[in-house]
């Protein structure tokens, strides 16, 4: 059931393809960062990713998905991803953390290992992401919400920003509870997706394309 009331429903979408737009929409929010440094408009509709994804995982813990699974495939990717997010985002190399490590510290928290998962996420460019995933698979939607929105405005995005996470954030549980699978792909394709733009697109950096 969604949060807005028995009576508010949303045409059922693909959750596979829910994912992969998110996926594709975090690689515009990229170029847009990388284009326009310090703008914000432009990577506006990149907020719509972290949500989309977060309501996606916390969906399936919530629904009893094995979070064990959820760990051994976040680690190594995000390990893969760490250098290729620094070169993008022009960070050192080891602070922050990119995000797949904010979802592997929720996941943490879900197997009962809390203050580890909120020192990892604290560590993380999504600083209350872990708390977020885990208020969520607990089907603590308003606080998942709050923690989401929080995450944001930590990470410098305007007040007003953060709430449009927290309302999207609400809103995206209610598409992901009434979705459907839709067709499948091997689960790795996404997770390989991750380390494999952030490269190519630091790559470019490095190489002088994005130079002004």
């Amino acid at each position: 059931m969604g949060v807005f009331g028995r009576g508010v429903r949303v045409p059922p979408v693909s959750l596979e393809g829910l994912k992969w737009g998110a996926l594709a929409l975090m690689v515009v929010d990229h170029l847009a960062l990388l284009l326009f440094p310090g703008e914000v408009w432009p990577r506006l509709p990149g907020r719509v990713v972290f949500p989309a994804l977060l309501t996606l995982m916390a969906w399936h813990l919530h629904r009893g998905v094995d979070p064990g699974k959820y760990a051994s495939r976040l680690l190594p990717f995000a390990l893969l991803a760490q250098g290729g997010y620094a070169l993008v985002f022009d960070t050192p190399w080891f602070w922050p953390l990119n995000v797949l490590f904010a979802f592997l510290s929720g996941v943490w928290m879900v197997q009962g290992k809390i203050f580890p998962g909120v020192l990892l996420s604290l560590m993380t460019e999504f600083p209350l992401g872990g708390p977020a995933l885990h208020f969520l698979s607990r089907g603590q939607l308003f606080w998942g919400a709050v923690m989401a929105g929080g995450a944001s405005w930590l990470m410098g995005w305007p007040l007003w920003v953060a709430l449009g996470v927290f309302l999207l954030t609400l809103f995206l549980w209610t598409v992901v509870a009434q979705g459907f699978p839709g067709r499948r792909v091997p689960w790795w394709w996404a997770y390989l997706f991750y380390p494999l733009h952030l490269w190519i697109l630091g790559g470019l950096k490095w190489l002088g394309v994005f130079s002004r």
